[in-house]
């Protein structure tokens, strides 16, 4: 019973944030767009309790299409109660 308890115990210390969450994948399709073309970005999150685009809440993992009219910074913020993970993405928009 005792191992069993400690067991849970240390499981829970690690659960209540000692690991910052995961930003397993940020990127946009194509790698490489014109101005006035559609891009999707594209995330994977493991281990947040919250994920935010650019200030916005959005889930573990997804996509979003993005009409891009010039080049942009994309920021991926992952947070967890004692520990938070940044990403950024800048997309550079080419000249047609």
């Amino acid at each position: 019973m005792k191992k069993l308890a400690f067991l849970f115990g240390a499981a829970l210390i690690v659960g209540c944030g000692g690991v910052p969450p995961q930003i397993v994948r940020f990127d946009t399709r194509p790698e490489a767009p014109f101005r006035g073309d559609s891009v999707l970005l594209e995330w994977v999150v493991r281990g947040a309790d919250h994920v935010t685009l650019d200030g916005s809440p959005v889930p573990d993992s997804g996509s979003m299409k993005v009409l891009l009219d010039r080049s942009k910074d994309f920021t991926l913020k992952a947070t967890a109660p004692r520990a938070e993970s940044t990403k950024k993405l800048e997309i550079v928009a080419s000249p047609k």
